[in-house]
């Protein structure tokens, strides 16, 4: 117990240090009381894609980058979450937008785009846009031929954190 004849420097100590228990039990709660309001947990979200599988058939190198834009919606009654994506090559970049927020760009792993810790949600029956972009460039003016490449979203879809859904496209570069 301190007294009035106590150091002053013991009082002050005392005082943070009751100050600081108080503080950091206050934060406790608060973090405690932040995760029950989240509704990420809630419900089980759906990923829906329009398609799984496309082809943009002759893709002039001439002509430059080749686009497909493909839907992307929450069938659920949860909050869908992607985590991230990747493509199967460097020729192939994928931007999600989700009413006007665009994702940054993600290519194939090791090769640039993407960020660290990036997520997006898609509410209950919200949904959006996967931009494909294919570069028949990427590879040099000679590599012409039939390609096929693939596009990875992963989620929490199913209620499954790293559930994984993936797009097919092929095509056909010609000089």
């Amino acid at each position: 117990m301190i007294t009035n004849n106590a150091d002053p420097r013991i009082k002050i100590f005392f005082a943070v240090a009751v100050t600081v228990l108080v503080l950091g039990f206050v934060g406790i709660i608060w973090a405690i009381k932040s995760e029950s309001v989240d509704t990420s947990d809630k419900g089980m979200p759906k990923l829906t894609l329009e398609t799984t599988n496309f082809d943009f058939g002759d893709v002039s190198m001439s002509n430059g980058l080749a686009k497909k834009t493909v839907k992307i919606k929450n069938d659920g009654d949860g909050v869908l979450k992607i985590n991230r994506m990747q493509t199967s090559c460097m020729c192939t970049k994928v931007v999600l937008n989700i009413g006007g927020e665009r994702s940054p760009e993600f290519g194939m792993p090791g090769h640039g785009g993407g960020a660290s810790g990036w997520s997006q949600v898609i509410k209950p029956g919200e949904s959006g846009e996967l931009e494909i972009i294919f570069d028949p460039l990427a590879h040099g003016p000679d590599a012409v031929g039939a390609i096929t490449r693939t596009v990875d979203i992963f989620s929490n879809d199913g209620g499954q954190d790293g559930s994984e859904a993936v797009i097919t496209f092929k095509g056909n570069v010609t000089k």
